[in-house]
């Protein structure tokens, strides 16, 4: 089954042109989906056509914003959104992941489950 890659960038970036063709000549089984749109609302509505696996959103987009990025995260759930930056070639993945608390112990067992990982301990 193939997945569906929604690209999210500044209109006309040269970054989403590269992401884009960088994507469909390497990426074996890839359906790329793009965004047009320049409003929240209407990212929201071409996000909910092209069923999405995962999104991509170069961090030079407006809708990279932390207030952005996280209603897309309430709005769009259990699909990845990896944020690039065109500047440093980092890559932040965000999920959001929504679980019932049917006890306190749900909450301890949850956060047992989060591994940190070492090479952030004690970076500021």
């Amino acid at each position: 089954m193939d997945k569906c890659c929604f690209l999210v960038g500044q209109k006309d970036s040269l970054f989403k042109q590269l992401v884009a063709s960088l994507l469909s000549d390497l990426a074996i089984n890839l359906k790329l989906a793009e965004s047009r749109s320049t409003g929240f609302e209407d990212l929201l509505n071409e996000i909910s056509v092209a069923e999405p696996n995962l999104i991509l959103l170069e961090e030079a987009s407006p809708f990279s914003g932390d207030s952005y990025l996280i209603q897309l995260l309430i709005n769009v759930p259990n699909i990845p959104v990896i944020v690039i930056s065109e500047a440093s070639n980092e890559m932040h993945i965000l999920r959001r992941e929504s679980v019932i608390l049917s006890s306190s112990s749900d909450l301890i067992k949850t956060i047992d489950q989060i591994q940190i990982q070492p090479e952030t301990l004690g970076t500021p």
